[in-house]
């Protein structure tokens, strides 16, 4: 997880026809649902009503390709990027329907319905994170007694379990072993939201694992490379743009990066001396390029060996590539 900040960059959807034609149409579809609560609040407490939320406003494509540019693409849980393998679900932080407090338990009815097009409850997640075995209707609290049961209580009195992805900095609460997710100074917060968001799946791991061992990979390149070296061989700029694009805020698992190599990857930046004022220009650019191109389609998990072993035959391949 990685914080998230929406400020002052909600959608607004305008009602087109009708009375209230003109008016912020997700305002108006949450005074709707109180005045329905009102009306009849114990047939929605026991059950027999059922709020019809309209996904059509909450998941409007207005607001998902708002929370889908701010989150750079990624879920707001597990920072896996989603677009290229699937569409993404708009996920309520407080569940709109019903609650639980474990996995197991019946719902509690109604949920938290006043929120479903609240803007600050809204945020992009991958399926997995969002679906009914990992988080789904569960929201556990540090203290029930200040659960908001509907409308008319302070939601603010509450404090989630759950790390909120805007309010709460994760980074406060998570942090990593090399490609492992652990709680942070023993954290609660940390720990639940990483055992039942499930964050610690094997294929999670898997693909920070493969991103850790080729960051540490190109760290330890840099370290090997002289400071000097002839114009046909690998600058150290040129592994400091690689880095530098890792630590960008639309990168995978930066919160793993940072927490692993965020101080060394800093640290290679601001100690980096260009002996070349033009390293800006064209010809300079395009060696980057293919550098950084060269990298991405052939790096493998063994590249610090084979570095180790044979890396005047790695400088020569990169010499030819570049002639060509």
């Amino acid at each position: 997880m990685i914080k998230i900040d929406k400020t002052g960059k909600r959608p607004i959807i305008l009602v087109k026809q009708g009375e209230d034609k003109g008016k912020d149409r997700l305002l108006v579809e949450t005074e709707k649902l109180k005045q329905a609560y009102l009306r009849d609040h114990i047939a929605y407490k026991t059950g027999k009503k059922i709020f019809n939320f309209k996904s059509s406003w909450y998941a409007h494509s207005d607001i998902k390709s708002a929370l889908i540019k701010i989150q750079h693409g990624k879920c707001c849980f597990c920072e896996s990027s989603i677009r290229h393998v699937s569409y993404g679900d708009v996920e309520h932080f407080r569940p709109k329907a019903a609650w639980t407090i474990k996995k197991k338990d019946k719902y509690t009815r109604p949920g938290y319905y006043w929120l479903a097009y609240d803007w600050d409850n809204l945020f992009f997640a991958c399926q997995i994170c969002n679906q009914s075995s990992n988080k789904g209707n569960l929201f556990p609290l540090v203290d029930e007694s200040k659960r908001a049961l509907d409308h008319t209580y302070n939601v603010d009195e509450e404090e989630s379990l759950f790390i909120h992805p805007e309010k709460t900095d994760p980074e406060e609460h998570i942090t990593f072993q090399e490609a492992f997710i652990c709680p942070k100074k023993h954290s609660r917060k940390g720990e639940i939201t990483i055992k039942e968001l499930d964050l610690e799946r094997n294929r999670l791991y898997e693909n920070r694992k493969e991103l850790h061992d080729k960051i540490k990979g190109l760290i330890d390149l840099y370290n090997i490379i002289p400071d000097q070296v002839p114009e046909s061989e690998i600058p150290k700029a040129h592994v400091v743009d690689v880095l530098k694009n890792m630590i960008a805020p639309e990168h995978q698992y930066l919160n793993m990066i940072k927490a692993n190599f965020g101080k060394d990857i800093q640290k290679i930046v601001n100690d980096l001396v260009y002996a070349d004022d033009n390293l800006g220009s064209k010809k300079s650019n395009i060696q980057r390029l293919r550098f950084i191109f060269g990298l991405s389609v052939t790096y493998c998990k063994d590249i610090i060996v084979t570095i180790c072993r044979n890396l005047s035959h790695l400088f020569m391949a990169i010499v030819k590539l570049f002639k060509k």
